[in-house]
């Protein structure tokens, strides 16, 4: 795994050169021996193209191998290759090595100022993808990593809090001193027992080195606690109750303090994993954006040509581009539906589910419409809307990644109260997206009241136009789902929030 990623970083590497020298050469292009530099770099460029495939088959067959292996941590690093594998085809990088001999070997090159600048271009994107495919290369497990140490601490924390209850409930029999000397000493010596337990446990440190240096400030107060719990078994044990007493105080002040320290831990893990989340749903958002404007251009393009048709039918070649659309169109749902899944497993901000969910949903419509060939004004509103709702989302997760920045503490407890469970994203947030989600509902069902009629099929229609109103009934539907949705996620966050309570 390692000596590919430094195979690849070589192969970047020279790529780099390559453009430097590609620079090079058009700074002074009338320099004797430019066109020697131009075909040097075209070889060159061939050479690194030969050493990436070679290194790409490679990396597919140890993402095959891993995959079949028993090691749980194995099938995780496989993923990363499979992730790795994507990214390169999704950005077409040996066909980008093929765009770039093609500029060197072109006739002229070495002369034509516009020819190299171009070839400078291609060089640094490709450079930038092959800095992504060496990013994903080099991930670590840290998702797993970040779990193992929540749940390890949330484990910690509900024996910490029961061994306080414990010694608390001690501490307030021995003070009220219904039971004598003797009994209590035993119980005291029970809770005694389980704190030197977790004492001796704490006392082997974790894999996670990170996690260890942590814990160090958790095993002190639980070491003192557990001191002065010995002491108010000597206590007891010569009828000295008020000293005992003391004692227990002082055990379970230092038991606080242990819960502290791990509901600390906690909530810098939780920031943590919120962060990396935020991160990877703002870097899908803008992936699916990029994408989504490409699909805005074809069929705007489209619109045009289509609405200088007389009799409305497309051209073999119209129908292949509108066709290559609903291709695209279906590659970026499902992304979306994916990036849904993502949020739904964290189950913490509903409105950005619902977000997604509507995206999804029109993604679907008009990639069904692109199916159709009906590039009108209704499917150019529809990916329009797409685009603007994705830029809203990337919007929204920018601020919330600098405002867990600026206040990783965003949940502030009420007084007297306990902290609430973090957010992905404040509850004003929330509302603003449900507010911009009503808003568009609310100009989709004008526009579906101006360019349509009626939503029956009309008698004697023709199997295409059959199609057609059936599709326009299901987007219909989909918007009086979308006004039940909108309804019942507004309700959820006035629950949630604290002047609904």
């Amino acid at each position: 795994m390692h000596a590919m990623i430094r195979h690849l970083l070589a192969v970047a590497a020279v790529v780099a050169c390559v453009a430097a020298l590609s620079a090079q050469d058009g700074a002074d292009s009338a320099r004797p021996n430019t066109k020697t530099s131009a075909e040097d770099s075209a070889v060159r460029q061939a050479q690194l193209k030969r050493s990436f495939e070679n290194f790409r088959t490679k990396l597919a067959v140890l993402a095959g191998r891993m995959e079949a292996s028993s090691d749980p941590k194995e099938r995780d690093k496989a993923k990363a290759l499979r992730a790795a594998l994507k990214e390169a085809s999704d950005r077409a990088v040996e066909n980008k090595f093929d765009v770039i001999i093609r500029s060197l070997n072109a006739r002229g090159a070495d002369q034509n100022p516009e020819v190299l600048a171009a070839v400078i271009r291609e060089n640094k994107d490709l450079r930038d993808d092959l800095r992504r495919l060496i990013a994903l290369l080099s991930q670590d497990d840290r998702d797993r990593v970040l779990k193992e140490r929540r749940e390890e601490a949330l484990r910690l924390l509900e024996t910490l809090k029961e061994l306080r209850d414990k010694q608390a409930r001690t501490q307030a029999q021995t003070e009220l001193g219904r039971k004598d000397a003797k009994e209590l000493g035993k119980d005291q010596k029970k809770v005694t027992d389980q704190t030197k337990d977790l004492k001796d446990k704490l006392d082997r440190p974790p894999k996670d080195e990170e996690l260890a240096k942590k814990m160090n400030a958790v095993k002190r107060p639980v070491g003192e606690a557990n001191g002065e719990q010995k002491k108010a078994e000597a206590r007891l044990s010569m009828d000295d109750k008020d000293a005992a007493g003391d004692s227990q105080g002082r055990a379970v002040a230092k038991l606080d303090e242990a819960i502290r320290e791990v509901t600390g831990l906690l909530d810098q893990t939780r920031q943590e994993e919120q962060e990396r989340l935020l991160q990877d749903l703002l870097a899908r958002a803008k992936k699916m954006r990029d994408v989504e404007k490409d699909v805005l251009a074809g069929t705007e393009k489209g619109y045009r040509e289509f609405g200088r048709q007389k009799d409305g039918k497309a051209s073999l070649e119209q129908a292949a581009a509108v066709n290559k659309l609903a291709e695209r169109q279906l590659d970026n749902l499902r992304d979306c539906d994916s990036t849904l899944k993502l949020i739904r497993d964290e189950g913490k901000a509903v409105s950005f589910e619902e977000v997604f969910l509507q995206v999804s949903q029109d993604m679907d419509n008009a990639q069904r419409r692109f199916g159709r060939v009906e590039v009108d004004a209704v499917t150019l509103a529809t990916v329009t809307d797409v685009v603007e709702t994705l830029e809203d989302v990337i919007r929204a997760l920018q601020r919330a990644i600098q405002e867990n920045q600026r206040d990783p503490n965003n949940n502030p407890p009420p007084p007297g109260g306990k902290r609430p469970p973090p957010q992905l994203v404040t509850q004003l947030q929330q509302l603003k997206m449900i507010r911009t989600l009503q808003q568009r509902v609310n100009s989709r069902t004008a526009m579906y009241g101006r360019h349509y009629d009626g939503e029956q099929v009309p008698e004697g229609a023709t199997d295409r136009e059959r199609v057609r109103y059936e599709g326009i009934q299901r987007e219909l539907r989909d918007l009086a789902g979308r006004q039940e949705r909108l309804a019942r996620v507004t309700r959820d966050l006035g629950k949630e929030s604290p002047m609904g309570q």
